[in-house]
């Protein structure tokens, strides 16, 4: 059974149309004994998957490529790393991204794909003056 409905994907169809850069989505995952949440977030995916040539899936088995795992900062499961033309975004997503994260994620997909910021100018000169790596987290939650 689908999870989006027809109406659902037809929006996030839209929502993708515009992608220009191919996006790759690193799902890391173990097929014993993962948490529930695990086959909900490869049901998404897959799902997504479907509704735009921009967007491939690549299951990574988390306990089999523990060096992989570790290149990309991630140390659970279910984990979702965002790659533009297979290269790191440092996007991650941990858990399932249904609910409130399901947006985020799609959201996170078109930054990637695209090739606008989104920033206003007055950003994008600010943010030129940095030299070292920032690591932002954000965390979304109903509550």
């Amino acid at each position: 059974m689908a999870l989006l409905s027809e109406q659902d994907r037809q929006a996030v169809r839209g929502h993708l149309a515009d992608l220009t850069h191919q996006v790759t989505l690193l799902f890391f995952t173990q097929t014993i004994g993962g948490p529930e949440t695990a086959q909900i977030a490869k049901q998404i995916l897959n799902e997504l998957a479907g509704l735009s040539d921009k967007i491939t899936i690549e299951e990574v088995n988390f306990i089999l490529e523990r060096d992989r795992a570790a290149t990309y900062g991630v140390d659970r499961i279910p984990a979702i790393v965002v790659l533009r033309d297979v290269e790191d975004t440092r996007i991650r997503f941990f858990g399932a991204p249904s609910g409130y994260e399901f947006m985020s994620l799609i959201e996170a997909i078109i930054l990637a794909g695209g090739d606008d910021s989104g920033l206003m100018p007055e950003s994008k000169e600010l943010i030129a003056g940095v030299t070292n790596p920032i690591d932002l987290q954000v965390f979304v939650t109903p509550t």
